[in-house]
């Protein structure tokens, strides 16, 4: 190879390649997770439609196909309380089998 002593690929068109090739193997392996954040955000956008905060029972949210286990963050209130984020919604599970659904301001 011509060029720098710390030189890694042949040439522009091998270095795309390979970094191409990386973009593409953490895409396949990332994919599925991806795909069910995404359907969890479009349930609770569905929900909530344009209001900023909305209150269904959770059969409602299980009988949509919601995935508990899938979210993005975790937020814990001043009160102790825990908000599940996906993406710009949040969500906040009582004990009484009421689901809080709250919407990001922009």
């Amino acid at each position: 190879m011509v060029g720098r002593a710390d030189k890694k690929f042949c040439s522009v068109n091998c270095k795309n390649k390979y970094n191409y090739d990386q973009r593409q193997r953490t895409k396949s392996s990332t994919q599925p997770v991806i795909n069910l954040l995404l359907r969890n955000r479009e349930i609770l956008a569905t929900l909530v439609g344009s209001s900023t905060k909305y209150t269904i029972d959770k059969m409602v949210l299980d009988h949509t196909g919601f995935k508990y286990d899938y979210h993005t963050g975790h937020y814990l209130n001043k009160e102790g309380k825990s908000y599940w984020i996906v993406f710009d919604y949040a969500w906040m599970a009582f004990s009484n089998q009421k689901i809080m659904i709250v919407r990001k301001a922009k």
